[in-house]
């Protein structure tokens, strides 16, 4: 009996972003057992498209980009009723945050994302230094942080470095900061927060990310900022003119 692919954690965190990314679906989890064999694909897409055809799009999407081959018997796909323009919550349902202290961002399903390419941290007796290479419509960018303080958290390092690669394709308007970077216990789970601080037009908003951890603590730090810029691309100006590939 042939034995099933099996994938790094990488690679798994790409498919789950060009999955997201198919039309009509809104969020994508790929479960993966220890050895790295592929036990089940979570879409939740809408109600408006047949499940089998989101079950295709997503087979032939894994196929073609990734070359994963994946049995469409391990997609199971959750169909959610879109939302009316002007449609409140449903009835019975409790917000707990006032409207008033909430900034809500459209979420740009199918914008260009930043990508994970790699990370890098090098420590020594003097200094800490971290590189993180990303990729976004094909142009690659390298983002640098270092300090001589080894008190520093390494992973707040590593963020600030994702920070800077994304700042290089940010419109000189835009600032990203790194608020805070922490390692937490979800249950059995260990995960990444981080919380960027973006400054735009006099004002400041805060922005959260959450990843997982995958193997690389360095690695997850720099899907979970990623998670917290990527889903508000629609409201940032891309606008540097990045016409050569910094390697």
């Amino acid at each position: 009996m042939m034995s099933e692919p099996r994938y790094p954690s990488e690679l798994i965190e790409r498919a789950e972003a060009y999955v997201s990314r198919i039309q009509g679906v809104s969020s994508c989890r790929i479960s993966v057992d220890e050895t790295g064999v592929i036990t089940e694909i979570h879409v939740v897409a809408s109600s408006q498209k047949p499940q089998k055809l989101v079950a295709r799009d997503v087979e032939t999407c894994l196929k073609a980009t990734l070359g994963m081959d994946v049995d469409h018997r391990k997609i199971s796909v959750a169909p959610v009723d879109p939302v009316q323009p002007g449609q409140g919550p449903p009835e019975g349902s409790r917000q707990t945050v006032e409207r008033d202290n909430v900034v809500q961002f459209p979420v740009e399903e199918y914008a260009s994302r930043f990508e994970f390419q790699s990370v890098n941290l090098f420590m020594s007796q003097e200094s800490m230094q971290a590189e993180v290479e990303l990729v976004r419509d094909r142009l690659e960018v390298l983002g640098n942080a270092a300090t001589t303080n080894l008190s520093v958290s390494p992973l707040r390092i590593v963020g600030e470095a994702t920070l800077r690669a994304i700042g290089e394709l940010l419109d000189d308007s835009v600032r990203l900061g790194l608020g805070e970077v922490q390692e937490i216990v979800l249950g059995d789970v260990r995960a990444v927060v981080v919380r960027v601080d973006l400054a735009r037009h006099r004002e400041i908003k805060s922005l959260a990310g959450c990843a997982v951890f995958s193997r690389n603590i360095n690695q997850t730090v720099v899907f979970a900022t990623l998670d917290a810029v990527n889903r508000v691309l629609g409201k940032l100006v891309c606008g540097k003119a990045v016409e050569y590939r910094i390697k």
